[in-house]
């Protein structure tokens, strides 16, 4: 291998707003890969809020064009060995990002997808002829594509033969130190964080802590995130007034940083019920583990992977309240279930998802594909 080193030109998010693709580049660019290549980050973040990112605004198109110019302006100057881009499910953010590619192999950089979102074989048959067009040649002409879990490898074996896709688990920061929790011994805390979409099965956890309710007096279900939308907020508070359940339900808002942690380590049990459509992993569920939380989830995209049944969380169908309201009892009742599935995630967290491990993986990925193109 030539002892030059690797040129990246990686596109990508950075917080704020938070949402798992800007965290996780965050924590990728502090990890060994951005020491071992010769990496160029350009943050591609147009949206000023989680529900902002799928609204069209000329201003968000304004700077778009800044990026565009700041991609050209780079690869006019540097040789780069890749362009590493993520890939969107939503028509137009995909648009933008073909352009961004298509300017890398103008330039005669080798593209690398890298696909935070799932079901693109799905995207690719709902889109018009043209968008079409467009996918196919962006995904056939790329050198290589990221997914984040071997349940998605599917996402781009229509295009690229199985050697060319690279299954990278993502990871995030350890903790410098554990905050400071503010446990209730009587009462059995049961957490949802992330933004607040109804996909993600957020008005099933409702309606589960509406069934747990009246059956013990001692459970919470406290809500950290922000909303998507002001519609589903007024119609959780609704929910939440309709069933008696203001001593029950707390929307905690927005958390992040330290008061985020907090939260964590003041929950008892980690509720992810999603069932939206473009799951891939589910940053929180790594958070979950690093705090020693017991998970319980849906078997939704790469999932599985993270959580296993009976070891470190519960698996529940998905828009199923009744199931998911089963198993925080079952959670709740057994502090000793939930002790061993803390330790099991700590441990899995600590051997397999710091943002060190996610480092290490991409790193293999790019070394992998630069020892093929000097062959």
């Amino acid at each position: 291998m030539s002892h030059r080193r690797t040129k990246i030109l990686l596109f990508g998010y950075l917080p704020p707003p938070y949402f798992g693709p800007s965290v996780t580049y965050q924590a990728l660019m502090r990890s060994e890969f951005s020491r071992r290549f010769d990496v160029t980050f350009v943050d591609i973040t147009v949206a000023g809020s989680v529900a902002d990112i799928e609204r069209f605004r000329i201003g968000k198109l304004f700077k778009f064009f800044g990026i565009l110019l700041r991609g050209c302006g780079l690869m006019a100057v540097r040789r780069f060995d890749f362009c590493c881009c993520p890939i969107s499910v939503n028509r137009n953010a995909f648009l933008k990002v073909a352009l961004l590619l298509q300017l890398a192999r103008c330039f005669r950089v080798p593209t690398v997808l890298y696909a935070h979102g799932n079901n693109l074989p799905d995207f690719h048959a709902r889109s018009s002829p043209l968008v079409k067009r467009v996918i196919d040649r962006t995904f056939r002409k790329a050198a290589a594509a990221i997914v984040l879990g071997e349940r998605l490898r599917f996402n781009f074996e229509a295009w690229l033969p199985p050697e060319r896709i690279f299954v990278v688990p993502t990871g995030i920061e350890p903790l410098d130190a554990v905050p400071e929790a503010d446990h209730r011994p009587s009462v059995t805390t049961v957490l949802y964080l992330g933004n607040l979409v109804r996909e993600k099965g957020v008005f099933v956890l409702l309606d589960a802590a509406k069934t747990v309710a009246t059956k013990r007096g001692d459970i919470r279900f406290v809500f950290g995130g922000a909303w998507f939308l002001a519609e589903d907020e007024r119609a959780a508070k609704e929910f939440v007034a309709q069933n008696g359940l203001e001593n029950v339900v707390e929307f905690a808002g927005p958390v992040s940083g330290a008061a985020k942690w907090q939260l964590i380590f003041s929950s008892d049990i980690l509720a992810f019920p999603t069932f939206y459509y473009y799951e891939t992993m589910g940053l929180v569920l790594l958070e979950a583990m690093q705090a020693g939380l017991p998970v319980v989830a849906t078997r939704r995209a790469s999932i599985p992977e993270i959580i296993k049944d009976g070891i470190n969380g519960l698996l529940v169908e998905e828009q199923d309240p009744s199931d998911l309201a089963d198993k925080i009892l079952q959670l709740a009742e057994n502090k000793a279930l939930r002790d061993q599935m803390g330790r099991a995630n700590r441990q899995r967290f600590a051997e397999f998802y710091t943002h060190e491990h996610y480092g290490q993986r991409m790193t293999h990925v790019f070394e992998d594909l630069t020892t093929r193109r000097e062959q």
